[in-house]
């Protein structure tokens, strides 16, 4: 079957469908049908400001599921058929085979899971890039145990502020460090509040107070042995630098790198941003990885011990790509993964 991407052609400029290759899976490599990728704000980024320096032109895309077409050399522990998530990272940013927005993907083993097929592929596409990202701030930068995948984890003692508890990012965060025995505060809207404290926080900060109110708040329940900003917009940035300046200073971990529009960060405070799930690459990290995609993203999806992201679909295939972009920059949809199958198509 012939492939179809929806090519980004330049730095900045939109994305549109164009025809791709059918590839070739190389060692340790699989080739993988997309049935729901899932976008991520930091592509809508790239594609807006050029955040990243990537070449062009360009397939972007970092989460996506599916089914297994075809696999390289040295590949063990796949087959074809089985129901996959995948994530791009590293170097295969730079390389358009491995993007998600097309109908079939090239998917590096190292950082490709097999999902149970009772998870529908739009829940597994929603939450592995996050999760990847989330585990490895929460629990290589900053230090958190990982949850049991069976029982009831051992109190810890400890407060750990998540920032955006109903995003994409800080649903997963809240629940895996509330699994993992931490007291967690975060914030959310009234309107998600419910789903927020399913996820096990002990504490929920209206984050649509007044700012002066969010620090008062944030002030009230802390101190905190570990804060993550899983939305890193200009806003939560201005709250939580100047909770910070209220104490004399101090350090957080962030979700995206600064944006226009972003304050100045003073001395004293350290906002914190890495590309997260590449640390999986380092040899040190490794076994964190492979407890991850083989054990904890497929056993936990199964489970229940990890709720997936909720999603939001949009119907129309790769042509609605831009749409989605578009909106992601216009903030989104409240709490919800924006998601498409690629081979959808436009009704005439």
């Amino acid at each position: 079957m012939a492939n179809q991407a929806s090519w980004i052609p330049a730095a900045t400029k939109q994305v549109s469908v164009g025809p791709a290759e059918t590839y070739t899976p190389g060692p340790n490599e699989l080739l993988v049908k997309i049935n729901s990728v899932a976008f991520t704000p930091i592509e809508a980024k790239i594609q807006r400001f050029g955040t990243h320096p990537i070449p062009y032109p360009n397939i972007l895309g970092t989460s996506y599921s599916g089914t297994v077409e075809a696999l390289g050399d040295g590949v063990t522990g796949f087959q074809k058929g089985d129901h996959v998530a995948a994530i791009r990272s590293g170097k295969t940013l730079a390389d358009p085979r491995f993007g998600g927005y097309q109908k079939f993907a090239l998917a590096p083993v190292n950082s490709t899971s097999k999902i149970p097929s009772s998870v529908p592929f739009n829940s597994s596409s929603a939450t592995i890039i996050n999760l990847a990202a989330i585990t490895s701030a929460l629990s290589i930068h900053l230090g958190l145990e990982r949850p049991p995948l069976t029982g009831t984890a051992t109190p810890k003692n400890k407060k750990v502020l998540i920032y955006g508890g109903s995003s994409s990012c800080g649903g997963l965060a809240v629940k895996y460090a509330a699994s993992a025995g931490y007291e967690v505060i975060t914030t959310s809207s009234a309107r998600n509040k419910d789903f927020v404290a399913s996820l096990g926080a002990a504490t929920i900060i209206d984050h649509e107070q007044d700012a002066s109110a969010v620090v008062a708040d944030l002030t009230k329940y802390g101190p905190y042995d570990a804060v993550l900003d899983t939305i890193g917009l200009p806003a939560p940035t201005a709250i939580l630098v100047e909770y910070f300046e209220s104490l004399g200073g101090g350090s957080y971990n962030t979700m995206i790198p600064p944006i226009p529009g972003t304050r100045d960060i003073p001395d004293n405070v350290k906002r914190i941003f890495a590309p997260y799930s590449f640390a999986f690459d380092e040899e040190a990290h490794k076994p964190l990885a492979r407890w991850l995609y083989e054990e904890y993203l497929p056993k936990g999806l199964e489970s229940g011990l990890i709720v997936p992201t909720r999603q939001h679909v949009v119907d129309g295939g790769l042509e609605k790509a831009q749409e989605v972009l578009d909106l992601m920059n216009k903030g989104g949809v409240s709490g919800r993964k924006l998601v498409l199958d690629p081979w959808q198509t436009t009704a005439p």
